[in-house]
């Protein structure tokens, strides 16, 4: 009988070993199963913006109501989700939560922009303003994180428009009530502020962006 050569048996030896040696495979832990967190989600602050949630091919699909988008949820973890950003090249959390009874409960996407799950889908009903009221709250707003960048805000049969400055991008909106309205398919709410005379001074944009009235 021949004698294996030294280096081949260090490698068979090797070969062997490794193959004892189980493979880690990344897995996603399962305990709540994908229909759990089917159901209707209703954006806290604006209460006009509902997406509906469904598991479709191991994935969960978030579909606004009363809009065309479509979200596909990603699962990283048991109550733990990604979706990608509008460009598509971010990944942006999305977390489930759970109520004391162990139910889904609600959705924090960005660790900040809370959905609370609801029972059913309440369409937006617009209030009919007349012409004062609308234009109560045209004119030209400043943003107060930059000076120098404008909006232009008037009236329009159905509501207000809003027109970028800087683009002349236009962007209609219906009346919620005689200070807020919004822009259902785009999930972009204003809210405006008025002095003592009834005609706006300050408007907010998404809950976040502040435009000072420009005195003319």
């Amino acid at each position: 009988m021949l004698a294996l050569p030294l280096a081949l048996m260090i490698c068979l030896m090797v070969t062997s070993a490794n193959a004892l040696i189980p493979l880690k495979v990344k897995t996603v832990a399962v305990d709540t199963p994908l229909a759990a967190f089917e159901g209707i989600y209703q954006n806290k602050p604006n209460t006009f913006a509902y997406f509906k949630v469904t598991a479709e091919n191991n994935t969960l699909v978030a579909k606004q109501m009363g809009g065309d988008r479509q979200i596909v949820l990603t699962r990283k973890s048991g109550l733990e989700f990604s979706m990608k950003d509008d460009d598509g090249d971010e990944d942006i959390p999305v977390i489930f939560s759970k109520n004391d009874a162990g139910e889904i409960a609600k959705i924090t996407v960005g660790g900040r922009d809370e959905w609370l799950k609801v029972k059913e889908y309440i369409p937006v009903k617009p209030v009919k303003l007349d012409v004062a009221q609308l234009k109560a709250l045209e004119g030209k707003y400043e943003f107060e994180q930059k000076q120098g960048v404008f909006l232009q805000i008037t009236a329009t049969a159905d509501g207000l428009r809003l027109k970028q400055l800087w683009d002349n991008r236009e962007i209609d909106f219906v009346a919620l009530s005689d200070t807020d309205f919004a822009n259902v398919q785009m999930l972009f709410p204003l809210q405006f502020t008025k002095g003592t005379d009834g005609k706006a001074i300050k408007m907010l944009a998404f809950n976040r962006d502040m435009w000072d009235k420009v005195k003319e």
